[in-house]
């Protein structure tokens, strides 16, 4: 069902209340704003259509109950902007959610325009490239200590130890150099329909299900070990090709639900989830820390997980690391973000350093998470799937599997559908396999397993969902620092993570997806869009003590939900404090922390008022990034959905390998975790041949 013109008319006059004209940038009304939004939802999913439309037809509406006594689109355009700001300030959750929602919505389109990108400075070509150019922009960084010397080995994968006040933070040392990776390793051939005929049926040894983190790793281990194997994903399979143009536009193209997947509660958390050949590896910022000794030895202690301690499991890393050439950010590529970062945890005596991430020839372009335009990020669509395929493994893209089929309590195959470039259904496929591995993620896999009927004597598919909480701080400097040239997600400061549970990630933010999460609405919110150059920013999550759950509603929609809880929710306001701390002491004149009524901080003797606010969990804008959990692992089958390798207690022959098998948080990016234990599972299953 397409959007009526009722709708586009309200999206319009919305629009223009929210980014009115003559404000020091171009408004909704120059840069059509309804127009190219509208042009774009042709290619939304319907389940997304329908959100938009209800959030369209809610908010026409929603004037009928007040003064005005009639629909948006008849107000004057004084009584709209009025009505749009007194919902936006508005004490009532329901009312304040509504706007945000679509006030994020207008703010992405707008700030995706070339109109907009070309005021603020901002394009996309990267800092390398610039450099060697001579096009770049400048870069303040002359307010930074000086580089550190030769820095020290130290461990990498674990958060470092305090240093001492006004010194500069050990930095990472680099595994090796980086190798520029052969094109021809890059390669990677899928078939998808219409090259696979309808009713298409075939036996292998080894059926997986996702091409991510866990499904890329254990393709190639079972295909090194001589299986024959087929990898079935949902999305489409991208290339370099198509990490071009607004990041907009790539988000709702490669994200599951045109990136509008939400952990539904209070409040509503966003969770973009990748469905691409390579999945979420393909949109993330690439860190890669392994488990904390404490997770390791938590889930060994509680769950009886076995041979998951860190003297154990390392031996899973390394391999690993090595092949996707993990290594700190170069200093050069560091960029204003992280340098921001590191001033100020040099200033504050906190402990931190580059992040290590799976890079090879980086240029820092700062588009890691919505594609890398240059190969430089070593995700699974150009690493392990091409090994696995060099290996033989076969790769279906735009195959959804909707059931796995289980005869006699063990698993036998699966049953899917064949998708269309638009994700409409063209077909079917019957794929047996002698194991069936499911490394869909934590949100699909459990949905998966209800949807296919498997027995769980624990009650435990679904539970336990952890999500990484995330917010961030925005740091407004004097000078135009352009955050967005260099690594995206750069450096971190890991001084609260044990006594806290907090990690912080400096984390860029372009305009295309910030805008929306600058304070206020029309003059108020272009005019702050005119000092976005000035801008630099520092994220963090919490360990979540919260748990959440995903369902399958009739009509096999996946709900997942979430409850934040105080203890949460206190730790994030610490974390405001601090990340707020820090910008302040790099030099920023104001920070911007997120907190409803208290929208800019000016100086360190305000941040008492933030520390000692009451802050409800709804108060608190989050988003998500690492959902884990829901498929726990564990000795005992009475509290555990798998065994410690991966292996289902109530069906055979049926295993998970992804992050919905983590006994508890991770506490650190996930990903390398899911791949060594996806590693040592396929190395069980192989074991058995």
């Amino acid at each position: 069902m397409s959007f009526t013109e009722r709708d586009r008319q309200t999206f319009d006059a919305l629009a223009q209340a929210l980014l009115p004209e003559g404000h020091g940038l171009p408004g909704a009304a120059s840069v059509k704003v309804a127009d190219t939004l509208f042009a774009r939802a042709e290619s939304w999913e319907p389940s997304v259509k329908d959100g938009v439309r209800w959030l369209l037809r809610a908010w026409e509406y929603s004037p009928l109950l007040s003064k005005y006594r009639r629909r948006f689109t008849r107000l004057t355009p004084e009584e709209r902007s009025e009505w749009t700001e007194r919902c936006y300030r508005s004490r009532i959750t329901a009312k304040r959610l509504q706007v945000t929602a679509l006030k994020q919505l207008v703010f992405l389109e707008w700030a995706s325009s070339s109109q907009i990108e070309d005021d603020l400075g901002y394009d996309y070509r990267c800092r390398r490239d610039n450099d060697v150019h001579g096009t770049a922009r400048p870069v303040i960084v002359e307010r930074s200590p000086a580089l550190p010397p030769p820095p020290e080995p130290r461990d990498y994968h674990r958060p470092g130890p305090a240093i001492a006040r006004g010194t500069i933070p050990v930095p990472l040392t680099a595994i090796r150099e980086h190798r520029p990776v052969p094109a021809d390793d890059h390669r990677l051939v899928t078939q998808s329909w219409p090259e696979i005929p309808d009713g298409f049926v075939t036996k292998v040894d080894a059926v997986i299900i996702g091409s991510g983190a866990g499904g890329a790793v254990a393709a190639t281990y079972l295909a090194e070990a001589g299986l024959s194997v087929i990898v079935l994903e949902e999305g489409e399979h991208v290339t370099a090709a198509d990490f071009e143009g607004p990041m907009f536009g790539r988000l709702q193209r490669f994200c599951r639900d045109n990136g509008t997947t939400q952990v539904l509660g209070n409040p509503p958390i966003p969770l973009p989830l990748g469905k691409v050949v390579g999945g979420t590896t393909v949109v993330n910022s690439g860190t890669c820390f392994r488990a904390p000794d404490r997770v390791l030895d938590r889930w060994a202690g509680e769950f009886g997980v076995e041979g998951a301690r860190l003297d154990e499991l390392g031996g899973h890393y390394a391999p690993l690391e090595d092949f996707l050439n993990v290594r700190p950010v170069p200093w050069e590529l560091l960029g204003p973000n992280g340098m921001a970062a590191h001033r100020g945890a040099v200033a504050l005596g906190y402990s931190g350093g580059p992040l290590l991430r799976n890079i090879a020839d980086c240029h820092g372009c700062g588009q890691c998470a919505f594609g890398c335009p240059t190969n430089a990020k070593q995700a699974m669509h150009i690493s392990y799937l091409p090994k696995a395929q060099r290996a033989g493994a076969q790769v279906f893209s735009r195959c959804r599997v909707d059931r796995i089929e289980v005869e006699g309590g063990t698993a036998r195959g699966v049953s899917a559908s064949l998708l269309s470039s638009a994700g409409r259904k063209q077909g079917t496929a019957r794929i047996f396999g002698d194991h069936v591995l499911v490394c869909a993620g934590a949100i699909q896999s459990p949905a998966l397993l209800h949807k296919s009927g498997i027995p769980d004597p624990s009650g435990q598919t679904g539970r336990n969902l952890r999500i990484h909480p995330a917010t961030g701080v925005g740091g407004m400097f004097t000078d135009e620092i352009y955050n967005w040239k260099g690594t995206l997600q750069s450096y971190y400061i890991d001084q609260f993570f044990d006594s806290h549970e907090l990690m912080f990630e400096a984390t860029t933010t372009i305009p295309s997806i910030g805008a929306g999460s600058l304070p206020g609405i029309g003059r108020q919110a272009i005019e702050e869009m005119t000092n976005f150059p000035n801008l630099a920013t520092l994220g963090f999550y919490v360990s979540d003590t919260s748990k959440g759950r995903v369902r399958v509603l009739p009509g096999g929609r996946v709900v997942p939900t979430y409850r934040l809880n105080a203890l949460d929710a206190r730790r994030m306001v610490m974390g405001l404090s601090v990340a707020a701390e820090v910008l302040l002491e790099a030099g920023a004149q104001r920070v911007l922390p997120g907190i409803p009524g208290l929208d800019w901080i000016s100086a360190r003797a305000d941040l008492e008022q933030l520390r000692e606010r009451h802050v409800k969990p709804h108060h608190l804008k989050l988003t998500a990034f690492h959902p884990m959990g829901t498929v726990r692992m564990g000795a005992d089958p009475a509290h555990a959905v798998v065994d410690s390798f991966g292996r289902h207690h109530a069906v055979d022959r049926l295993w998970v390998g992804d992050a919905s098998t983590f006994p508890s948080c991770v506490g650190v990016n996930p990903q390398m975790t899911i791949m060594a234990f996806a590693k040592r599972t396929a190395e069980h299953i192989a074991a058995k041949y």
